[in-house]
């Protein structure tokens, strides 16, 4: 008996070069067809089975074998299962297939009783734990501390001051202009205090010519080139239009000369035309007051072309800052020896406690006016060598303005020779760089540097004295962040400052913090410490932190 098999192509009207992904969803698509053909009526019953001829072919027909004829049609079944329909399985087009339920059929069966309710109970227990989420949230939102609102900061407290002579630090305009790199990567710097840049004064004239820009440094296109290269890099531009900034007194005589005033009154138009941050003016306790008030209305004034917020600066050789206080628009800034009377306070003088007292005083009364600590001006150290160090950690540990001048951050020695300012060892920087050579000044300001710049205590939080055994301790905290606890030695003994309780009425410290920065080498490197058996070594000082703690 011949089997004729129609090709799919054919009775779907298809071409027979379709790819097989049409055929098998063409072949798909008659199985959903209604069967038409009757099956064939079996062997009626009592009637014997007749054996198969030894001369048929053993595969049965497509009546009776696995995915036969279908409504006319013959479907393809692959050779595995006819293999296994011929050694007697189920064949995998044999096995029962899954049909889905129509949607008529979805719809009645989701509308019996239990559908009903099983929606429902999923929907109670979904609004149920997302109203309950929200309320928890809303429970740990309202019991959480309020953090305390940023204060509004001034752009020089936020970033240390670098005090640079042009011809000292870079050999000209030129030559500072490619070192700004380094203020700004290593130390953190936020605005270059430049000067002086004027010519020297002839035998002549009162006061050296102000509105001059030194031939030897460059010319006022280099000048432009050195605040454009600053202002690309986030650093502000101060101009020092001091007199006779190596020497005292600073103004002298002429400070009452209407002339002199009046020159430096245009020499001020002058330099604020350019995009300069501000004027620094040293000597500030020489001069009048009324003086001193339109100088700086003058400096804020005149909009800078970068809109940056300009100001006066003012240098003082006193070291109480209180002292200018008759001066309701005296400088905003004010710059000055002040840390002295903490490390190296004379006898006649209070204590070194009492000395920090004072300046955390008079910080917290007059907002109008802010510190600025510095170890020393480029023609002067105002501490002993042995405390370089510790005021290096003062500098950056107070609040107020960091102020270095060129070389502090090395410790070098800036003693003049005829006349002449030693110039920045460059090639002993780059060696310092490159591991060759060693500076404990540099490595402790970048650490401090870095420090400040991460964390708010240092950089936002209030200052507080804490009392010890003839340490100066002070406590810099904001909201819930970080304490830093800095404590320096100024004696030449070895000091235990917390071996005894602290009064009541300072602040709680707990057992034992963590050791950030020491200046002394052998003490380095972060440990934990009870503050009952810290010891600090004479002309010594060191950083501690611990976390915050609510109670």
């Amino acid at each position: 008996m011949e089997i004729f098999i129609t090709p799919k192509w054919r009775l779907f009207g298809m071409d027979p070069e379709s790819p097989p992904r049409e055929l098998e969803l063409s072949a798909l698509e008659a199985e959903k067809e209604p069967m038409a053909a009757a099956a064939e009526p079996g062997p009626e019953p009592g009637t014997p089975a007749q054996a198969p001829s030894p001369h048929r072919d053993p595969i049965p027909g497509p009546e009776s074998r696995p995915g036969g004829e279908k409504n006319g049609l013959v479907m393809k079944i692959p050779p595995e299962e006819e293999e296994e329909a011929a050694l007697g399985g189920p064949g995998l087009s044999g096995s029962p297939k899954f049909t889905g339920l129509g949607k008529e059929e979805l719809l009645r069966e989701a509308g019996t009783p239990l559908w009903v309710r099983a929606r429902l109970v999923l929907l109670v227990l979904f609004w149920g734990g997302w109203i309950g989420m929200l309320g928890a949230a809303a429970a740990i939102v309202a019991q959480a501390p309020r953090c305390q609102p940023l204060p509004d900061k001034n752009w020089w407290d936020l970033g240390a001051l670098y005090r640079a002579p042009p011809k000292a630090f870079g050999g000209n305009l030129k030559g500072v202009e490619n070192r700004l790199g380094y203020l700004k990567e290593k130390l953190q710097v936020g605005g270059l205090l430049l000067g002086p840049v004027y010519p020297q004064k002839s035998a002549e004239a009162k006061i050296p010519p102000l509105k001059e820009l030194d031939s030897a440094l460059g010319s006022m296109q280099d000048f432009k080139a050195l605040l454009a290269a600053a202002k690309d890099k986030g650093l502000k531009v101060i101009l020092d239009l001091t007199p006779n900034p190596s020497g005292g007194p600073v103004w002298g005589e002429a400070a009452k000369d209407p002339e002199v005033q009046q020159e430096v009154k245009n020499a001020l138009k002058h330099w604020l035309s350019q995009d300069i941050a501000g004027i620094f003016l040293d000597g500030i306790e020489e001069l009048q007051p009324s003086l001193v008030a339109e100088w700086r209305n003058l400096t804020e004034q005149q909009q800078s072309p970068s809109g940056v917020d300009r100001v006066l600066v003012g240098g003082t050789r006193l070291q109480e800052p209180w002292n200018l206080l008759h001066n309701p628009r005296g400088p905003r800034l004010l710059l000055g020896p002040f840390l002295q009377r903490l490390l190296e306070p004379q006898p006649d003088q209070e204590s070194s406690q009492g000395a920090l007292g004072s300046l955390l005083g008079f910080l917290s009364s007059n907002s109008s006016v802010g510190l600025g600590w510095s170890v020393g001006s480029p023609w002067q150290l105002w501490v002993s060598p042995e405390l370089r160090l510790q005021q290096l950690l003062l500098l950056w540990g107070l609040p107020g303005t960091p102020v270095l001048s060129y070389g502090d951050e090395l410790g070098l020695e800036r003693t003049p020779k005829n006349g002449e300012l030693p110039p920045m060892p460059w090639d002993w920087i780059e060696g310092v760089e490159k591991g060759g050579n060693s500076s404990q000044e540099l490595d402790l300001c970048k650490a401090l540097a870095s420090l400040r710049a991460r964390e708010r205590s240092l950089l936002l939080g209030e200052a507080r004295a804490v009392s010890t055994r003839s340490a100066v301790a002070v406590l810099r905290s904001w909201d819930q962040n970080e304490r830093f606890l800095l404590v320096l030695n100024p004696h030449k003994e070895e000091l235990k400052p917390f071996a005894s309780k602290p009064k009541p009425e300072g602040p709680s410290l707990p057992p034992k913090a963590s050791l950030r920065l020491s200046t002394d080498p052998a003490g380095s490197g972060e440990q934990e410490v009870q503050l009952e058996e810290l010891r600090v070594g004479g002309h010594q000082g060191v950083l501690l932190s611990f976390p915050y703690s609510p109670v």
